[in-house]
């Protein structure tokens, strides 16, 4: 593994996928990278002054409570998402030349694109961070009362 390979963690912006261990050009890093960063780390480490291996267990254990809570967060934005199904929601449009303006609508379903729930309002799809307002929709219901 190379130095270059390692840097290239800590860019941003593209999409594309690392040819090295299948991440993502988020700078963000799966356990599969961090266990091959770490063994990466046993193999150059100098043999006269090697690493503690609680040192390991203590980076191992870091990692793993960081994976859980990113997971939390995202079952947590699954979660809401779907709980917003039914609901009536202002949505942000922001235009080009950047007014913003609300949309309002009932939430028809909800889209798992690319692991982030998107909200569909009249069969378009918006990201969840666009929902600027939720209310109870204004439905009468009737009386279901049978006689």
């Amino acid at each position: 593994m190379s130095i270059e390979a390692i840097n290239n963690y800590g860019t941003t912006g593209t999409n594309s996928t690392n040819s090295m261990s299948g991440s993502t050009g988020k700078g963000t890093l799966s356990m599969d990278d961090f266990l091959q960063l770490l063994v990466a780390q046993l193999k150059n480490q100098d043999m006269y002054n090697t690493m503690d291996d609680s040192e390991y267990m203590a980076q191992m254990a870091q990692f793993s409570m960081l994976q859980a809570i990113t997971d939390m967060s995202e079952l947590s934005m699954t979660s809401y998402g779907v709980s917003l199904i039914g609901k009536e929601v202002t949505i942000a449009k922001v235009a080009e030349d950047g007014t913003v303006t609300g949309l309002k609508g009932i939430v028809d379903s909800v889209n798992f694109y690319n692991g982030s729930p998107q909200v569909v309002v009249d069969d378009q799809s918006y990201s969840l961070s666009s929902v600027m307002q939720v209310n109870e929709p204004k439905i009468i219901i009737p009386n279901s009362k049978v006689e």
